[in-house]
């Protein structure tokens, strides 16, 4: 089936190469990304996660139109393969997409990748994985820019599983605002599933019903990245309110907590601390599991502390190299985590050259 896959979409990815080049009046475009991860983590005898090793190289490519200069339209695929497996592809999904692109304005339907708008959000609202094994959205997504203030709204249709799930999407919305040294941030999303019902044998299905895991999270902070010899210094206390519901049981719960989290990097060197302290999240995960929550499994404590060392060997708009060290406070007691990334991002869009102003301390 994965064969038959890959051979479907580089048969349509040539005859659409094919298609464009006939076309003088309009730009064929390519747009490839590399990203190879080793994350291992060390969380024994923590129950919450386990340890284990995630390793994989994935490759993103696509090839596109561009009708004139802010409507494009690009098909391709996502195809990740697992280090040490013995298939070529392990997960392979489709992109196929519209954008519209201005210089404040960013709009994309279909199915295509998550990109950098959605790595902003908290690992209280998505997990580190998350852009991992969901690279893509399907769905849309519209964003407003203005140097460095934004507002977001997407929708990601998460899909169905027959038997698990019925239904289920994402509807999400985020924003920005700053003045001077002072910022306003807003993250929220309502995840909508529907998923079948069992009576209390676990065996017998009592119909269906709806599931539901809203979040938001609200911070205000300061940035003197601009004030300062560092790249990034800024600090941010947020307050995180959510509603996990139930509707077949009437069961819900609204955990309510804080946010604190301080980021500083200087010259390739970065220093990030989240602090967590409130009520535990995901108070259905035990029932639903991953099927509901996307957020880290850390934060189903009343209080988490994550610091994290990470080493920018090299940092471009092109070329991102970066090995992050982390540490887990949790219940009395540390875990660690090491996570080596490698991104390549290159695409004939903007036809650029590579970015070498980064600075490092090494360099001197």
């Amino acid at each position: 089936m994965k064969l038959n896959f890959l051979t479907c979409v580089l048969l349509w990815l040539s005859l659409w190469s094919g298609v464009v080049e006939e076309v003088s009046s309009q730009e064929v475009l390519w747009r490839a990304r590399l990203y190879s991860r080793f994350d291992n983590t060390e969380f024994g005898p923590l129950p919450l996660r386990i340890s284990r090793t995630m390793a994989g190289t994935r490759l993103q490519q696509s090839l596109g139109l561009g009708i004139d200069s802010a409507n494009r339209i690009f098909v391709g695929a996502d195809l990740c393969h697992e280090w040490g497996s013995h298939d070529i592809i392990d997960r392979a999904e489709a992109i196929a997409y519209y954008g519209y692109y201005s210089p404040h304005w960013e709009f994309e339907v279909g199915a295509f990748p998550r990109g950098d708008v959605f790595a902003h959000y908290p690992r209280l609202m998505f997990a580190d994985s998350t852009m991992w094994v969901r690279p893509t959205v399907n769905g849309f997504s519209l964003c407003y820019r203005n140097r460095d203030n934004y507002a977001h709204l997407w929708l990601d249709w998460t899909g169905a599983e027959k038997g698990v799930i019925y239904e289920s999407f994402y509807l999400g919305w985020a924003g920005k605002l700053r003045r001077g040294i002072f910022f306003g941030q807003h993250f929220g999303y309502m995840f909508h599933t529907v998923m079948p019902d069992y009576a209390a044998d676990g065996l017998t299905l009592d119909g269906s019903s709806v599931k539901e895991n809203i979040k938001t999270l609200t911070a205000f902070g300061v940035d003197l990245s601009a004030k300062t010899p560092f790249d990034c210094l800024r600090s941010s206390v947020a307050m995180s309110v959510s509603l996990e519901r139930d509707r077949h049981r009437g069961e819900y719960h609204i955990p309510v907590g804080l946010l604190w989290q301080t980021a500083a990097e200087y010259r390739g060197l970065e220093l990030r601390n989240d602090l967590y302290f409130g009520s535990g999240e995901q108070r259905l995960y035990n029932r639903f599991g991953n099927y509901l929550y996307w957020g880290d499994l850390m934060y189903k404590l009343p209080v988490y502390d994550r610091t994290d060392l990470v080493i920018h060997f090299l940092k471009s708009n092109i070329l991102d190299i970066d090995l992050e060290l982390s540490l887990h406070f949790a219940e009395g007691s540390v875990y660690n985590q090491q996570i080596l990334r490698t991104t390549v991002d290159i695409d004939n869009i903007d036809r650029r050259q590579i970015d070498r102003s980064y600075r490092y301390i090494w360099h001197w």
